[in-house]
This record gives structure tokens, C-alpha cells and sequence, in this order.
């Protein structure tokens, strides 16, 4: 407790000296949306993100963050979502097989539950086991992706340890009535289709998408299907307000094994998996004055899962369908938040969000649970002479399980003109709270656990060269974590855990239409405890891309290294490369033919022991615009 008192007084200390500032603020001062028009003060960059829950240009960002765009996602040519992410600093991806299975993302070695996962602004992840369905998740109208390391509890509350994902929609900005087709055919007999169709007027705009995969998959009993349907709407109610609406739809259905039983891994030939996910998004925004910004959002997030297990053709005995497996989970998500632009150098963000969750379940037990959180959170950033930006902030969050948690976080970061360097870091404080199924799972939850929390901290230095052509960067990370959860017999608070390293990376435009880009990962993750290192974390990682432009050619290609890591049951996962490559060629302005190939080098490899991954793949495609 006198920690909680010396943090949280330290932060309203420092809130208190900024507020000076606030009362020599002039209502008509204009809030900072966008970058300065002094260059030379700012970093090149132009990218924007949300990072600080409200957009800013990338360059004033004091925090790790990396950015998919909508051009890089429609080059890459990828289907899922999942493939976007491998190979991205600090970033593993771990898949239980093939399409459709369960995949796992750890950001700097914190484990899988503490990767927190929004969508258009709505959690994610379920709350049986604080997993985002990321295998389900097409690339279709998505405009990008952005991915925060480090802790970000200070704004989203629990579950953001090791950092965050926010996927982002966006309806139509071109205007008119516009849209474009997509279909596809690859190895293992697999189809996609997509449509998508997007409008924008005067004060309203839309875009609506839907698409269909079809696939027999790797092996006996590895088909999957999937049904997708996302739309996004915008309308603008007055001239200082608008109403933002997204809905997402997924339905699909994968074979599922046995998996490890008595130590052999065992296929079933007709076990599979249902999955169906809703998320709904509303959000009213209004400028009453140019200095106060405000909104209000519902957000309401279903997870619907099934087990189908018929008996074996053959097989005699009791029918495993006799007890079935049901999960259903909702989450209800009131927010509201204001940003106050006090200066063009001084922006104050304050918020609180209410959840209400629930779950119900039929396995080999049955429980039904909810759970309320109320949080409530406060952000300054201080930008001083254009260059130097200063965030500190705090949210405590009190749930109706596990009390109250503070969550503090400061960060920095100083753009230096000369040297055209950026010059970053954080230090603050997560925390994960136990899933659902860690509290009351049948003869497996224990209602007295603890939430996991964390230290943090980060610094490093992003640096640019040949006229803006060239750039590199370097972040040291290192997070300590006490209270760590481990699913044993039960789940148990054993210990603590902790992981650093190094993230690297570089990008350069060499000629015009030729772009080259490479990262490094370096993450030491250990159980303190045991001094044994963390599972399926690897030691070293890394990735080398580049696209290319030739006429109406468009060629892309990533290289992917992932060194060897250690799995349950003391095994070793050897090390393994991946090559993908796509080549686009332009029939005339609206049509397009591509030819795409995954694991090109046909490396066997396992991303968790037991579990294939295909081998080489190809596929070919067309897309037509209008």
C-alpha cells in the first residue's frame, strides 16, 4: 500500500506542475491534429497512430510502435491477418498447425495472455483465456495495424503488459461509389473469395466487405472454412460532431486433433471446432470548443465456440458428443473520454471506462461467471520548444474479483534537427488479470489468485540518413514480472519471470520502386524462479524484406528467421526460416493478376511441437476494381 500511495502521489505531483500551463490556454487556440509546419523541428514521418487514445502523427509517438499500412498489407497479398505479424520486431507468433488453428502472439517474451487485442477500439480477446482469435482475422478493410511494445495498462487497463494490437477499419475516403473483387486458388485445394464495396458523400461514408474461404487443409481432418462480413460507417451529425459505427462478423469451422495423449499425439478423423464472433462499435464524437475534444462509446464483443466430436467411423463406446463442449462470452464496454488541447504544446486526456463481462460454459463441468471493472485514467503530454515530449499518466482500475490496481507510466522522447535522430523511452507499470478460466474452470480454477504485475522500461534511438531516404533503430527492453501464472494441475501464482533484449531495425529506399527492410530480435526470457527460459520464446529472431516496382510488375518478399526455443516437456524446437514472395501484374488500371508462394524454401518446422506447418504453397489470383 505505501507503494500504490508513493506512485500515485508522485504522478498527481506531477500533473500539478503542468497545470500552469493550462490557465494561460486561449479558447481559440487551434488543437494540434496535425504535424508542424517546421520540418526541421520533426521527425520525417507522417504515419499516424493512437498510441495516446487519440490520433497523433507517428513522429510525436514516445513509445516502441510499428505500423502496417493498407498499401503494405495489399503488396504483402496475405489472406490472414496472423502472416502480417511474423517476423515484425519483438513480435512471435506462435500457431497450433495449420489454417484455423489456435495461434498465440507474445510481444517481448511476456506470455500470451498479456498481449492485448483491439478491433476498431474493442477488446478482443476472450475472457476464458485472454486470447485474441487472430487465426480467424482476413486482411479485408483493414487499413492498418499498429502494434505498441512495452506495457500499455496505464490506458487500457489490465491484459497490455507486454504491449498491444489495435486493428484498424476505415470507411471510404475517395468519395463516390467505388469497389473491388478479389479470387483466389492455392495448394491443398483452397479457394477465397472477396468482395468489398465502399461509397462517400458530404457527411456520410461507408465501406462494407465480405469474404469466404474454403480449404481441405494439410492433412486428414485439417479443412476449414471460413465465413467473414466487417462494415464501417461514418456520419457527420453537425459540424463539430460525428457518429463512427463498425460492426465485424466471423463464422468458421476447423479439424482439431487429439493432440499429446500418454505422451504420442494422437489425429481424430472427424473431431472439429466451431468459432462465431460479433463485435459491435459505436462512438459519438463532439468539439464543444477547438480546445475540448470528447466522446462517448458502446462497444459490445460475443465469442461463441463449440467442439464437435462425433464417434469414430468403427468405434464403439460412449459418443464423446454425449458431452459436449459450449463456450459463450460477452463483454460490454461503456467509455468516455475527454482530450484537452490547454496549448499547442499541452494535451490533457482523461477517461473512465466501465466493463461488464460474462461467460458461460459446458465441458466437463459447468460454470457461469461475470465480473464488473471500472477504470479511470489521466494522460499528460508536454511538448517543449517543438521538440521534446513529455508523458506522464496513471489509471486505476477496480475490479469486483481482484481490487484495485494503479497503473503508472511515464515516457519521453526529443527529436534532435541536426542529426535527424529520434531519441525515446518508458518506464511504467502493467498488470494481467487472471482469465476466467484461471478463477472457476472446473477442478482447475483457483478464485484466489492474484493479477500478475509488472515493471517496465525501454530506451532507444531512431535514427535517419540520406535525405530521409534511410533509417534505423534501436530499443533495449527489459520487464520483470512478479505473480507469474502458470496453468500446472491448477493455476498458480509461482513466481516471478523476467525478460530484455534488443529490437533492431532498418529500412532504405534505394532507387525509386526498390525499398529494403530488415529487423533483429534479441529477447533473453526467463522463469527466475527456475532460471529456465520461458517457452517457445526464441533467443533470436529476425526478418528481411523488399518490394520492388517494374512497369505494371509489383514484386514482394519477406525472409524469416526463428531460432530454436524450448517446448513443454522439455523438447527443443529446432530453428527455421521461411521465405514468401508475391509477384502483381497490372492488366490495365482496374484489373490485376498476382502469384503468391508461402514457405518457399519448403522448410518443416513446428511453431509448437506436435503441430505441422505446410510446406510449400502456392496460390494464384485476380482482382478487379471499379
Amino acid at each position: 500500500m505505501k507503494k500504490f500511495s508513493a506512485v500515485l502521489s508522485c504522478f498527481i505531483c506531477f500533473f500539478i506542475c503542468l497545470k500552469p500551463f493550462a490557465f494561460a490556454a486561449s479558447i481559440d487556440q487551434d488543437k494540434p491534429a496535425t504535424p508542424d509546419s517546421n520540418a526541421k523541428a520533426k521527425p520525417p514521418v507522417t504515419t499516424v497512430v493512437s498510441a495516446s487514445r487519440r490520433l497523433i502523427p507517428i513522429e510525436k509517438a514516445t513509445r516502441a510502435v510499428t505500423v502496417i499500412t493498407r498499401e503494405e498489407i495489399e503488396r504483402s497479398g496475405k489472406v490472414f491477418l496472423l502472416d502480417l505479424l511474423r517476423g515484425l520486431p519483438g513480435v512471435t507468433v506462435v500457431q497450433l498447425g495449420t489454417f484455423g488453428r489456435e495461434a498465440h502472439i507474445m510481444i517481448r517474451g511476456v506470455n500470451k495472455e498479456s498481449t492485448l487485442v483491439l478491433l476498431d477500439g474493442v477488446q478482443i480477446n476472450n475472457l476464458n483465456q485472454s486470447l485474441a482469435a487472430l487465426q480467424h482475422l482476413t486482411t479485408a478493410n483493414i487499413e492498418r495495424i499498429e502494434i505498441i511494445r512495452g506495457t500499455q495498462s496505464v490506458l487500457y487497463g489490465a491484459d497490455a503488459v507486454g504491449g498491444m494490437i489495435h486493428i484498424i477499419t476505415k470507411p471510404d475516403v475517395k468519395g463516390g461509389l467505388h469497389g473491388n473483387g478479389r479470387f483466389e486458388y492455392g495448394t491443398y485445394e483452397t479457394f477465397y473469395e472477396e468482395g468489398e464495396l465502399l461509397g462517400g458523400w458530404d457527411r456520410f461514408s461507408f465501406s462494407g466487405t465480405a469474404g469466404r474461404m474454403d480449404t481441405k487443409g494439410l492433412a486428414e481432418n485439417d479443412a476449414y472454412e471460413n465465413t467473414t462480413g466487417r462494415g464501417h460507417a461514418k456520419l457527420k451529425v453537425t459540424e463539430n460532431s460525428d457518429l463512427d459505427v463498425a460492426f465485424h462478423y466471423y463464422n468458421s469451422q476447423v479439424g482439431i486433433d487429439d493432440g499429446l495423449i500418454g505422451g504420442r499425439f494422437r489425429t481424430d478423423p472427424n473431431r472439429s471446432s466451431k468459432s462465431r464472433q460479433q463485435v459491435l462499435n459505436s462512438k459519438y464524437t463532439v468539439s464543444l470548443f477547438n480546445w475540448w475534444e470528447q466522446y462517448f462509446q458502446y462497444s459490445f464483443f460475443h465469442n461463441a465456440e463449440f467442439s464437435i466430436d462425433p464417434r469414430n467411423p468403427g468405434a464403439t463406446g460412449a459418443d464423446p458428443e454425449a458431452s459436449k463442449f459450449k463456450l459463450d462470452s460477452d463483454r460490454h464496454t461503456l467509455e468516455y473520454q475527454s482530450n484537452f488541447y490547454i496549448q499547442d504544446f499541452d494535451v490533457l486526456t482523461v477517461g473512465y471506462e466501465f466493463e461488464h463481462g460474462a461467460t458461460k460454459s459446458k465441458s466437463s463441468g459447468t460454470y457461469d461467471r461475470l465480473a464488473q471493472n471500472h477504470g479511470w485514467f489521466a494522460q499528460n503530454e508536454l511538448t517543449l520548444w517543438e521538440v521534446w515530449t513529455l508523458v506522464g499518466g496513471i489509471r486505476l482500475d477496480n475490479h469486483e474479483l481482484y481490487g484495485l490496481e494503479a497503473s503508472p507510466l511515464f515516457s519521453s522522447g526529443l527529436w534532435i534537427a541536426k542529426t535527424m535522430t529520434k531519441l525515446k523511452g518508458s518506464f511504467g507499470r502493467g498488470f494481467r488479470a487472471p482469465t476466467f478460466n484461471q478463477l472457476f474452470f472446473p477442478n482447475f480454477g483457483v478464485p484466489t489468485l492474484s493479477p500478475e504485475t509488472s515493471w517496465n522500461w525501454d530506451a532507444g534511438l531512431e535514427q535517419f540518413y540520406w535525405d530521409r531516404r534511410g533509417s534505423f533503430s534501436v530499443m533495449y527492453f527489459d520487464n520483470r514480472t512478479k505473480n507469474l501464472i502458470l496453468n500446472l494441475t491448477k493455476a498458480t501464482n509461482v513466481g516471478r519471470a523476467r525478460s530484455q533484449g534488443v529490437e533492431f531495425e532498418h529500412r532504405i529506399k534505394l532507387l525509386d520502386g526498390l525499398f529494403f527492410n530488415t529487423n533483429y530480435t534479441y529477447t533473453h526470457a526467463i522463469d527466475v524462479s527456475t532460471e529456465k527460459r520461458l517457452l517457445r520464446v526464441p533467443r533470436h529472431q529476425g526478418k528481411f524484406g523488399l518490394t520492388y516496382d517494374y512497369q505494371r510488375f509489383h514484386v514482394t518478399a519477406d525472409w524469416i528467421w526463428v531460432g530454436s526455443r524450448e517446448d513443454s516437456g522439455a523438447v527443443r524446437l529446432d530453428e527455421y526460416s521461411r521465405l514468401d514472395f508475391a509477384v502483381f501484374f497490372d492488366v490495365t488500371k482496374f484489373a490485376q493478376i498476382y502469384w503468391r508462394v508461402e514457405n518457399a524454401t519448403n522448410d518443416h518446422f513446428y511453431e509448437a511441437n506436435g503441430f505441422d506447418m505446410p510446406s510449400t504453397r502456392f496460390v494464384i489470383g485476380s482482382e478487379a476494381k471499379f
